[in-house]
Order: C-alpha cells, then sequence, then structure tokens
C-alpha cells in the first residue's frame, strides 16, 4: 500500500522543501518508471496524488482515451461557486527520451514535471491549511506528452463551470537551471491574457521574491503546455516555467538536478499569485488582441541573454556566435526605446528567443548547476 502523509505533516509542510523532496522523491523514482500514461506507473503516481489530496477536497479522477486526469476542489468560504484553477501535468516519457546516461532506460522527470506537480501540491496544502473566499482547484493532467489531451479533455468536460473560473494557474518545469548564470531566472508567461489586473498580480508576487522571474508574452510559451487549453477557452492565464535547458527530455532528469532552493521561491511566487486570484473582490477579466510581443519582452530577453553571455565557455563556437548575434539584436531593439517597437522588432524576438531556446540551451551534459549554491 502506498504510505501517504499523515494530514497534520501534509498541512504543516505546506510550501516547504521536505514535501517537495518527498513528493518529487515518490512521482520521478524508478518505481513509477516515467509515468508514461496508461502503464503501471502511472497508476502507481495517480494513487500517490489521489491519497495527498484527498485529506483536502473532494477528489475526482477523470479517464479519457489514453489517460486519467486527477482533480481536487478544495472548497472556498463566501465565494465556493467561483473558482481558480491551478494545474500542472504529472505524465511524462516512460523510456522514449534522449540517453545522456548510459544504461538508464527511464525517463524519471524530475523538474518536467514531478517538480511541477510538486509546486501545485504545495499550493493545495496550503489553501486546504488557511481557506480562500473561491474554490481553488487543482488540475493534475495526463497526456501532456502526447499533446496536452488531459488539459484539452478538461476544458471539454470540466468538472466546475468554465464561466465561473476566473483564472489558471500553470506549472511545466519548475527547479530547473539553465547554466550556471541563470541559476536565478525563471518565467512568467502569458499574464497579459488577464489584462492589467492579472499582470499587477504576477508583478506584486513576483517584486519581492530573490527570484528574478521575466514576465513574457504568451507567445513565448510556444503553444507547449497545458495553459493553451484554458486560454482557447478565454480564461485568463499565466504559466511558470523555467524553459528546456540541457536535461530536458533526457534519462537524466532526475532528483539530484531540482534546485529546491529555487523551486521553493517558484511555489511562494505562484501561491501568493493564486491566493490573490482566489479572494480579489474584481478579479481579472480575459482580454483578447493582445500584442503578439512588447518592449518588456525584449528588456527581458536582453536581461537573460545578458547573463547567458556569462557562461559562453560553455558553448561551441559557432553557438556563441549565435548568442552573440540575439544579444546583439537585443540590445539594439531595448536602445532604440519603446517608441521605436514595431512589427520587425517583434520578429526578431521572436526568431532570436526560438533559436536561443530549442537550438542553444538544450545542448551540453545535463547538469543542475548547483555547483557552489550552498
Amino acid at each position: 500500500m502506498t504510505r501517504r502523509l499523515a494530514l497534520p505533516l501534509a498541512l504543516a509542510c505546506l510550501v516547504s522543501s521536505g514535501c517537495a523532496q518527498y513528493d518529487i522523491g515518490r512521482l520521478s523514482s524508478d518505481a513509477t518508471a516515467g509515468r508514461n500514461n496508461g502503464t503501471a506507473g502511472s497508476a502507481a503516481a495517480r494513487q500517490y496524488l489521489t491519497e495527498e489530496l484527498q485529506p483536502l477536497g473532494s477528489v475526482q479522477t477523470q479517464a479519457f482515451s489514453g489517460g486519467t486526469n486527477v482533480v481536487a476542489t478544495i472548497p472556498g468560504t463566501d465565494l465556493a461557486d467561483e473558482y481558480v484553477v491551478v494545474g500542472a501535468h504529472y505524465d511524462h516519457l516512460g523510456s522514449s527520451c534522449q540517453s545522456k546516461k548510459s544504461g538508464d532506460t527511464i525517463c524519471n522527470g524530475a523538474t518536467d514535471n514531478a517538480a511541477g506537480v510538486a509546486a501545485a501540491l504545495a499550493i493545495a496544502r496550503s489553501i486546504g491549511a488557511k481557506h480562500t473566499r473561491r474554490s481553488v482547484v487543482i488540475g493534475l493532467w495526463d497526456g501532456e506528452e502526447d499533446g496536452l489531451v488531459g488539459s484539452r479533455w478538461y476544458v471539454d468536460h470540466p468538472l466546475v463551470p468554465l464561466a465561473d473560473t476566473v483564472g489558471y494557474v500553470n506549472f511545466d518545469i519548475q527547479g530547473a537551471n539553465l547554466s550556471p548564470s541563470l541559476r536565478d531566472k525563471s518565467f512568467a508567461i502569458g499574464s497579459e491574457s488577464g489584462g492589467a489586473g492579472l499582470q499587477q498580480i504576477v508583478r506584486d508576487a513576483i517584486d519581492p521574491s530573490t527570484l528574478q522571474t521575466e514576465p513574457l508574452s504568451t507567445i513565448f510559451g510556444q503553444g507547449r503546455s497545458d495553459h493553451v487549453s484554458f486560454l482557447a477557452r478565454q480564461i485568463p492565464t499565466v504559466f511558470f516555467s523555467d524553459a528546456t535547458g540541457p536535461c530536458y527530455h533526457t534519462n537524466a532528469d532526475e532528483m539530484p538536478i531540482v534546485d529546491f532552493d529555487k523551486l521553493n521561491r517558484e511555489t511562494a511566487i505562484a501561491l501568493q499569485v493564486t491566493r490573490s486570484l482566489a479572494n480579489s473582490s474584481s478579479p481579472p477579466a480575459f482580454v483578447s488582441g493582445t500584442p503578439l510581443a512588447t518592449y518588456s519582452d525584449a528588456e527581458g530577453l536582453q536581461r537573460t541573454v545578458d547573463l547567458l553571455w556569462q557562461d559562453r565557455d560553455r558553448f561551441s563556437a559557432a553557438d556563441q556566435a549565435t548568442i552573440s548575434d540575439a544579444r546583439d539584436d537585443l540590445a539594439g531593439i531595448v536602445a532604440d526605446g519603446e517608441s521605436a517597437f514595431g512589427d520587425d522588432d517583434v520578429g526578431t524576438l521572436l526568431s532570436d528567443a526560438a533559436t536561443v531556446v530549442n537550438s542553444i540551451l538544450v545542448k551540453g551534459p545535463c547538469d543542475g548547476f548547483l555547483a557552489g549554491t550552498g
């Protein structure tokens, strides 16, 4: 029988690293065999998630072709018929990933996305200990790696009304470092979907933190996580992610490379966002027709690439030249000022971001870059 934390311990640890380590250890162990949907390892992960959530609210499983979502509803107080959804996918790739460790056939998915699930569980435990005005739904999606299947199924068959869902908070790849200089860098994507109200909620959560979280427009999420399903239903959304580094979709994405200090800070930011959405008297409304990219995106990307440049010796001469070109592009756009920002700049931003993320940061050995962090 799967052992579960007793309720007092689950509530006491809240967002502490002890709970996160336990959650990630259980979800990304070899015993779950990479959590591929429809497997015994997936079923073991689902049992663990269900048992952890049951003391906090009502739990439902939602089966669909090829997978099963786990959805818990933690009741609110005076606005219990309105909802904030917090989501993360719990599936991974089984044994179908890139090999960076010889002889290892399991894709454990510690940062992608056991750590994201651990963040969602931490929020669930915190809300369970101190309830919010609105109900909070914890959606742990299956089938994300197969095309966002679980979250798409949920929005097509919602367990609470989408019309009464005021916001969605998504986790995908947490506690991950892209390079040594980017250990304190993370991203909050898509908050413009809730207009100035959601952007301010996110900014108010980010600003006091020692974690340098860059708000970026939706397009920089590249449509690659479950937030897309909620945006398609016009629900204000923010997607927290550390992006894809050299451990992404490899068999070396295991618990030792998780940066738990970073994960704790990420969880604290997202918890504040969740509480603000769940307690606000005037929650943000969905805003359509927002710009594809903005001058603020250029500033955030410049800060990120300038830090990456400090680690240029990790890369080949050709890749260093690519980083240098992107750095020059961003410096030029920022130097020209917001009033000069136009469609050509948008194209440059998108091209440079895609190249750096998809072709540069994923290179090299899988390393948590934790040396020297204490």
